[in-house]
């Protein structure tokens, strides 16, 4: 298990998080009813948030070489995904379909995928070790995630898909926090996780 990697990647989603919020919290025009946080890329201080994607994107990928096997490709390619939303932009809300925004919405689905089956792999070796607490918490973060997502692509841009979306992502963002961390404290607990 290496452990700067386990660090690392418990640190991308309380940096996104917290960056994100912060970027809300200040830009002027920012609309969190009418734009995802993807949007924070866009103008002139988008290079914050493309910045903080890719930075925040290639740490996931770092956590995930604390694992083996299934769940060191899917949470690589979830960071893949995450510094990929960052280099292609999301089109701006009312705007036309842009290359890159297709390239944005394509990085976001296949990264938001694999994180859901990730959390669900995740799920099944804790029920397998008989933690059912961490089984259901890592399922139900991993399905809440996908169905946020999902209602956001298809609501159209409504206020309350962006809303459960935002709170999805801090969801699975925290979810795989808590994964590192717990396999930074319990070595045996690890050990047990990646065998299966």
């Amino acid at each position: 298990m290496n452990r700067t990697s386990l660090v690392l990647g418990a640190l991308a989603g309380p940096c996104y998080v917290v960056v994100s919020l912060l970027e809300i919290a200040f830009r002027d025009g920012f609309d969190p009813l009418r734009h995802p946080w993807s949007a924070l890329s866009l103008g002139e201080q988008g290079w914050i948030h493309v910045v903080t994607l890719g930075l925040s994107g290639l740490a996931v990928v770092a956590g995930a070489f604390g694992f083996t096997g299934l769940l060191r490709v899917l949470f690589s390619l979830y960071g893949l995904s995450l510094a990929g939303a960052g280099v292609f932009t999301i089109d701006p809300v009312g705007g036309e379909v842009s290359f890159s925004g297709l390239m944005h919405f394509a990085c976001g689905a296949v990264g938001f995928t694999a994180v859901t089956v990730a959390a669900l792999v995740v799920a099944r070796r804790f029920r397998a070790q008989g933690a059912t607490g961490w089984a259901a918490a890592s399922a139900l973060s991993g399905l809440f995630f996908f169905a946020s997502f999902a209602a956001m692509a298809s609501a159209a841009g409504a206020g309350w898909s962006l809303l459960l979306f935002t709170a999805g992502v801090i969801v699975i963002s925290g979810w795989y926090t808590a994964i590192c961390l717990r396999l930074l404290s319990s070595p045996a607990a690890a050990e047990r996780a990646q065998a299966r």
